[in-house]
């Protein structure tokens, strides 16, 4: 089961958690150059209205998460990087949210990290059709984007121009949210049942470990 957590405050243990593995994948695992304390990895878009969508491995640990911004709030496309939605100014609608910040333990095998990424792809699928979301936007390279996205059975929209972050040349994604393609991504994935919890039942869950 996915966990699903939102309005958490920052100093909670399971908040801590989450921005101790964020800090850990993204900033000494992939080395984004992120202005951190105490080996948390927070920004001004993580806010009471930011969910986050949580896999955990056998032990209880996080093994891999995603972030996801409603459009009615500040997101990082509209701030950061709204060029790469090319003609389209950025939306702000609540029926358009951003994903972002999705990440695996890099200390857990292939097969776990991709395991958990199956996860989380079809649990924001699962959200988002329990909350009345139509669309996300996500950046990613788009090598990224075939793999783990179109890969996975979710087709997407190249939304602009591509331009380089870090290096790496990112493109601005388009992503529809239908039954159709939470079917493709359960069948590519092999999951057929729920990952979520229904919408009436999401609460925030203890922290199953404390981060190393």
């Amino acid at each position: 089961m996915i966990e699903v957590h939102q309005a958490l405050p920052a100093d909670s243990p399971v908040a801590r958690e989450l921005y101790h593995f964020r800090y850990r994948v993204f900033v000494q695992h992939a080395g984004w150059q992120l202005h951190c304390q105490q080996q948390l990895e927070r920004d001004q878009f993580d806010t009471d209205v930011t969910v986050h969508l949580v896999s955990r491995a056998a032990n209880g640990r996080i093994a891999g998460l995603l972030r996801l911004l409603p459009t009615t709030a500040p997101y990082m496309i509209e701030k950061l990087w709204a060029d790469l939605l090319g003609p389209f100014p950025p939306p702000r609608s609540p029926k358009t949210w951003e994903v972002s910040r999705l990440g695996t333990d890099p200390e857990l095998g292939p097969h776990e990290r991709g395991q958990s990424v199956a996860e989380l792809v079809a649990a924001c699928l699962e959200y988002g059709l329990d909350h009345g979301i139509h669309q996300m936007l996500a950046v990613m390279s788009e090598d990224h984007a075939r793999r783990v996205v179109m890969g996975m059975g979710w087709s997407y929209e190249r939304c602009g121009p591509a331009r380089l972050l870090g290096g790496v040349p990112v493109i601005a994604l388009r992503l529809r949210l239908s039954e159709d393609a939470l079917a493709s991504v359960r069948l590519r994935t092999r999951q057929p049942h729920r990952l979520c919890p229904e919408a009436s039942s999401m609460r925030a869950q203890p922290a199953h470990a404390q981060p190393a």
